[in-house]
């Protein structure tokens, strides 16, 4: 999911830390509503999308921690699969923070409407 998504739903694992469900979650954090930027940045410019912005430190594998569960933070594409392994074998629930470039690869269907 993403850090939007996390906004919304990273209470959860409380949940999965009472329970014991030892769910991982890869989070793509492009430290923005990728969604709603990208029509944003369409529609008024790349330089008026500061409401669709998260913080460029926000942590969530520490959020995670902080509730019991295990967490990852990475940086580097070749840090990836290492650090889910780890979240694998902690046998904890589990938040692999990964963060990615801003820019998103390509529009699908592009704006032409706006």
């Amino acid at each position: 999911n993403g850090d939007g998504a996390f906004g919304l739903n990273g209470f959860d694992f409380d949940t999965f830390v009472r329970f014991n469900i030892p769910v991982v979650s890869v989070v793509g954090n492009d430290r923005q509503w990728g969604q709603i930027t990208v029509g944003q940045r369409a529609m008024y410019g790349k330089d008026r999308v500061v409401a669709s912005m998260l913080g460029d430190d926000c942590r969530y594998d520490k959020i995670v921690e902080g509730m019991g569960g295990h967490g990852e933070f990475v940086t580097k594409p070749e840090d990836i699969r290492p650090a889910i392994q780890r979240a694998l074998d902690s046998g904890k629930p589990a938040c692999v923070n990964v963060i990615m470039d801003q820019e998103p690869p390509g529009i699908m269907g592009g704006y032409e409407f706006m």
